[in-house]
């Protein structure tokens, strides 16, 4: 595999053997390397998220009394707990302002020698790596994309990054519709 990083007029590639990514087992590896969430982290993610314990305990379907007993230091954070706390993060982080980001995409199959040619792009937040995205979904035929936090966390996986890409140009082909009948109709 080939990776690519454009930054305003200039590239870089590097070679790195496929197999880094064909491996099932080294998907777990891409995921972040965390023990079990401590009551400090678990109160610092609803900081974070802007939660009262009310509103936390409501998104991690808990009552306020958990939330609260949680942090109190009486027990530790279920893993579920912790798995719903990262998503909710992850899906808090597709905000359009949210940022900085990397775009990382391909726009060629995976060559006869079974490497692949992946191009990043640095984006100031989400709005615009979406905005880009959708430019070259309309130009070229995208095999991989993906948002990433700049520590290379997905922010948006590929199959939610496309299908947000589709929602956005059919919403962008209704108004055109809508303002084109209503010019006819005048």
């Amino acid at each position: 595999m080939r990776i690519c990083q454009r930054n305003v007029g200039r590239q870089n590639c590097d070679r790195v053997p496929r197999r880094s990514l064909q491996l099932t087992a080294d998907i777990p590896s891409l995921l972040p390397q965390v023990s079990a969430m401590d009551l400090w982290g678990f109160k610092k993610w609803r900081r974070q998220m802007r939660y009262t314990q009310a509103v936390a305990g409501e998104k991690l379907g808990l009552s306020r009394g958990a939330v609260q007993y949680s942090e109190s230091e009486h027990r530790s954070v279920p893993r579920a707990v912790e798995l719903a706390c990262l998503e909710l993060l992850r899906l808090w982080k597709q905000q359009p302002d949210f940022g900085p980001v990397m775009l990382l995409y391909s726009d060629a199959p995976v060559g006869d020698d079974g490497s692949i040619l992946l191009r990043s792009e640095h984006h100031p937040d989400n709005e615009s790596a979406l905005r880009s995205a959708a430019e070259l979904k309309n130009t070229k035929i995208l095999h991989v994309v993906l948002i990433l936090e700049e520590d290379g966390t997905v922010v948006w996986s590929g199959p939610e990054l496309l299908r947000e890409l589709d929602l956005r140009q059919n919403a962008a082909v209704g108004e055109k519709s809508l303002a084109a009948k209503t010019r006819s109709s005048q």
